[in-house]
């Protein structure tokens, strides 16, 4: 019979409890706060194209040149991604956590 015993509490094996789920804690306050300014972005413009300050082509065009250029985007944003060690457990908690608490 295997007994699975826990490291002897050394600052390594901390460290690598605690930097995912710091990392997922702030990523998940980014998250929530980058959604909060794209609604709060939407509402205004959606305010003033029914206001008629701004015609939707003015909105359309720039949004249609951002869809063009965006596999170099989702490169960039695979690229950034890949320092982030998402697929730990104490990641995705810090994450849940930030978001819904942060």
């Amino acid at each position: 019979m295997t007994a699975i015993l826990l490291p002897n509490g050394s600052v390594t094996f901390i460290a690598a409890l605690l930097v995912p789920l710091v990392l997922g804690f702030l990523v998940g306050v980014v998250a929530r706060a980058a959604l909060k300014i794209g609604v709060a972005i939407l509402l205004i413009i959606f305010i003033l194209i029914f206001t008629g300050y701004l015609e939707p082509s003015q909105v359309i065009q720039p949004i249609v040149h951002l869809v063009k250029s965006g596999p170099a985007l989702a490169e960039k944003v695979n690229q950034i991604a890949g320092y982030l060690p998402y697929s730990t457990l104490g990641f995705l908690l810090g994450f849940a956590v930030g978001y819904l608490k942060g």
